[in-house]
């Protein structure tokens, strides 16, 4: 028998129905199998739920530095992993029966680390093979099994390899960071790892750029021609006096210097690799990059897309792109556009630079989609950007023209697309920059009007953007392409840093660079991440074995660790004195409107919060909070009243309300506990309970009461 072993329950079905000659669905502990024959021979396959098994210490400890770990089941380590305990058992069960084992888990070094792991833990099979495969179609999966190779040991070995460093690197660097932090303040979680720490270092030191930023003034002349903004050639002016000077030299007619118009091509761009998914899914939808490979997944193992952790734009020869293209036409929203590529046989797409020997880029298998809402959105970006791909350039006009007004130059430049080629089938994802001009001859005589000095301020460097930063993450090679998108998570999920749209790192944030900057540059130093990762990619390519990195992680860790003991005590107290003061920035709502002083959200030991004033005890002005709720400041004033209003996390209900219990904008949240009031106490009246109690009880429920309001 030969047990298949794919990476999710989703996943196996689908194997199973590719290659089975007759399938049949078993269940084992309410874990869903397959059992099936293809071409006489007992195969069965099961799933695994990601990583079925994890890194623990041999024996628990607290302290640092630890190196003694071995892998056990996941459920063994952790009650959250409970649910893989019957995917391991019915592994175990089958790969008793079976001879032969087969890896069918997504082919990169995380999924090739799943397989081995259950090849060999949850098995006695001595010989493994692997299928590969980009797409979760029938015809993909029918190709991958009938043509499955050697297991991929190197990838294997790469990815156990990166699992040990980063648990080496995680738990001690992070222990080591909370042990100095408890010494001096008390316990709270806090985190740094091998990638973790040079991208903090990355956003904190652009943090510092923009803190120190000294805005500079210039001055910029502009004039307007035929309705059209001319801008001083010289550009900016660091004086005022000589903008001012050229200003008045400017006459009220000019004549035109040149006119350049230059026709240009705008080559579409290649499919996308998940980073640059990732980009223009923040940049057109606001997805964050970890939300989008989530949906990227969720359409993968729909059979909609292929794989989408990979890093190559390119689209080799060996993929059947016709079919794909002839798929696509059958959807009524592509046929259009599918049809124009085929009938003018564009066979070519755009391919980029980025190549990645696993997998393609990222495009639709042509399946019959039925996703809506966000599934749809990254859906049909990735099948326009797919179309156009296979479309020539655009073609864009420019042009450029310069004005002599009294011996000053200036000039104005103009965009338009004269043909559409690849935009009209990127379509609404296009983004147009078209500035059009009128019509202006060499040698015109224009009249030059509207003369304006505009002062102006330079402004700092901009902050990354959670899509950006991922990116910039890629460019230094940081990291691997699953895992950058946690890194960020982690970074705000920490405290570390924040931000909706455009990331701020906190105080706090900033002190933890600092600090490890001084007792432990190491953590930060990305020349050292960088050489780790080239380390893995040798040992994925059987130049380097995996113990000779390891073995090199630990002695960096050890001699690291042991300077930074030696300085616990003040890297300690740096922590705690940083953490307060950001605790105490982050809780501040704004001016108490009796005494000036700050109002502040006050946090007792027994979980009770509320609102107080900094002037206590002179000043005792408090408001109420909503207990057993997570707050903070909204940062906005009320629109009712004008005092501070706050965020209230509860379970799942988020909303922001004014602090004030007697705000006018909590008229209606009153009546409507009055009104639920009303409607128990008639129905108390007819039961058991009393109508005072009813009373309260529809009070509590409608969320009347003061203090939760």
């Amino acid at each position: 028998m030969e047990l298949i072993v794919a990476e999710k329950p989703r996943v196996a079905e689908k194997i199973a129905m590719a290659i089975g000659d007759s399938v049949h669905k078993k269940a084992h502990n309410g874990v869903y199998y397959y059992e099936a024959t293809h071409q006489g021979k007992e195969i069965v396959v099961a799933p695994a739920v990601g990583h079925v098994y994890t890194l623990v210490e041999k024996e628990k400890s607290h302290g640092y530095p630890v190196f003694d770990i071995e892998w056990v089941p996941s459920y063994q380590a952790s009650k959250a992993a409970a649910y893989t305990k019957g995917y391991v058992e019915l592994i175990q069960k089958l790969g008793k029966k079976a001879d032969t084992f087969v890896s069918a888990c997504d082919y990169d070094i995380e999924g090739s680390t799943i397989a081995y792991n259950v090849f060999r833990f949850a098995t006695t099979i001595r010989e493994g093979r692997r299928m590969k495969f980009s797409a979760l179609t029938k015809e993909d999966l029918y190709e991958a099994y009938t043509e499955r190779s050697e297991f991929d040991y190197n990838n294997a070995y790469a990815g156990e390899t990166r699992h040990i460093v980063d648990w080496y690197y995680g738990i001690n660097l992070s222990r080591a960071l909370m042990a100095a932090l408890h010494r001096a303040h008390g316990y709270k979680v806090l985190s740094i790892g091998r990638v973790q720490g040079p991208a903090l270092s990355l956003i904190a030191s652009l943090e510092k750029d923009i803190r120190a930023f000294v805005p500079v003034p210039y001055w910029e002349l502009t004039v307007k021609i035929k309705d059209v903004e001319f801008t001083h050639k010289a550009g900016r002016f660091m004086e005022e006096a000589k903008a001012q000077e050229a200003l008045e030299r400017t006459k009220d007619n000019g004549t035109v210097l040149s006119v350049d118009v230059k026709e240009q091509e705008v080559p579409a761009q290649p499919n996308f690799d998940l980073t640059s998914l990732q980009v223009e899914a923040y940049r057109l939808f606001g997805y964050s990059p970890s939300r989008t490979l989530e949906l990227a997944q969720s359409l993968y193992e729909a059979s909609l897309i292929t794989y989408p952790r990979t890093s190559s734009q390119q689209i080799p020869p060996s993929i059947k792109l016709q079919p794909i293209l002839s798929a696509l036409a059958s959807n009524n929203e592509y046929t259009k556009l599918a049809k124009k590529v085929m009938e003018n046989r564009w066979t070519e797409p755009v391919q980029g630079k980025k190549e990645d020997p696993a997998h393609p880029a990222i495009h639709p298998t042509g399946m019959k989609s039925t996703v809506s809402g966000t599934e749809k959105n990254l859906y049909d970006l990735i099948v326009r950007r797919f179309l156009a791909s296979f479309a020539p350039p655009a073609k864009r006009e420019r042009s450029r023209i310069e004005v002599d007004a009294g011996g000053e130059a200036y000039a104005a430049s103009g965009s338009r697309l004269v043909e559409k080629g690849w935009t009209e089938f990127y379509g609404k994802y296009y983004t147009p920059e078209d500035v059009e001009l009128p019509k202006f001859e060499k040698d015109e005589d224009v009249a030059v009007g509207s003369k304006k000095n505009t002062k102006k301020e330079t402004k700092p460097p901009k902050r990354y953007t959670q899509a950006s930063i991922v990116s910039e993450l890629e460019k230094r090679h940081l990291g691997t392409k699953a895992t950058r998108s946690v890194i960020v998570d982690t970074l705000f999920k920490r405290g570390y840093a924040g931000g909706a749209k455009s990331i701020e790192v906190s105080d706090f944030g900033l002190k933890v660079s600092d600090v490890l900057q001084k007792y432990a540059p190491e953590i930060l130093d990305e020349n050292l991440t960088r050489k780790m990762e080239d380390e893995m990619e040798a040992i994925q390519e059987g130049k380097l074995d995996k113990e000779t990195v390891i073995k090199e992680s630990k002695e960096i860790l050890t001699q690291l660790l042991d300077k930074w003991k030696r300085n616990e005590e003040k890297i300690g107290k740096d922590l705690a004195e940083a953490l307060k003061i950001s605790q105490e920035r982050e809780n501040i709502l704004g001016p108490c409107e009796k005494c000036g002083n700050q109002l502040r959200i006050i946090r007792m030991r027994d979980k009770r919060q509320f609102i107080g004033c900094t002037g206590y005890p002179n000043c005792r002005n408090s408001y109420p909070l909503p207990p057993g709720s997570f707050v903070q400041p909204a940062g906005k004033p009320c629109l009712s009243c004008g005092k501070p209003t706050i965020n209230v996390k509860k379970g799942r209900i988020r909303y922001t309300m004014c602090i004030d219990p007697n705000c006018p904008s909590k008229a209606d949240w009153k009546k409507k506990a009055t009104k639920t009031a009303e409607g128990a106490s008639k129905t108390a009246a007819k039961s058991e309970a009393g109508p005072k109690d009813a009373v309260k009880t529809a009070a509590n429920k409608s969320g009347g009461d003061e203090e939760d309001s």
